[in-house]
C-alpha cells in the first residue's frame, strides 16, 4: 500500500496517539456527564454516552502492553475542545498505521465533533 503521508512511520507512534486520544476522550466524557447531572437535558446524556463509547473504542485499540496513563496537558472544561484535541492527535498518525478499527474511531470522533458543535 502506498503511503499518502510524507512523514516517516518512525516519528509517529500509533499506540501513543491512541493512548492520548483515549485520555482526552475520557476527560471529555467526564465533563459531559458532570454537565448532564447538573442540567436535566437528555441530549447531554447522549453526548456523555457517545464520548464514553469513543473512549472505550480507543482503549480497545491499544496494544495490551500500553497503558493509558495520564495526559498532563488536559486542561479546560469544554468537552468539544477536548474532542477536537483528540481528533488533532489522531490526525497526526496515518490511518493505515492504526490497528484494525482505527479508521472507525476517527470517523466516530469526527461525527461526535459535528454533534457537539451543533
Amino acid at each position: 500500500m502506498m503511503r499518502t503521508d510524507p512523514r516517516t512511520a518512525a516519528t509517529i507512534d500509533p499506540a501513543a496517539c491512541l493512548a492520548t486520544a483515549a485520555a482526552l476522550l475520557a476527560r471529555a466524557s467526564d465533563l459531559a456527564w458532570a454537565q448532564a447531572r447538573s442540567t436535566p437535558d437528555p441530549r447531554l446524556r447522549f453526548r456523555g454516552l457517545g464520548l464514553d463509547l469513543a473512549a472505550a473504542q480507543a482503549l480497545e485499540l491499544l496494544p495490551a502492553d500500553v497503558s493509558l496513563g495520564t495526559v498532563e496537558d488536559i486542561t479546560g472544561d469544554d468537552p468539544l475542545a477536548l474532542l477536537r484535541a483528540a481528533e488533532k492527535v489522531l490526525r497526526r498518525c496515518p490511518v493505515e498505521d492504526l490497528p484494525a478499527g482505527g479508521s472507525q474511531l476517527v470517523v466516530e470522533v469526527c461525527d461526535l465533533m459535528s454533534e457537539l458543535a451543533s
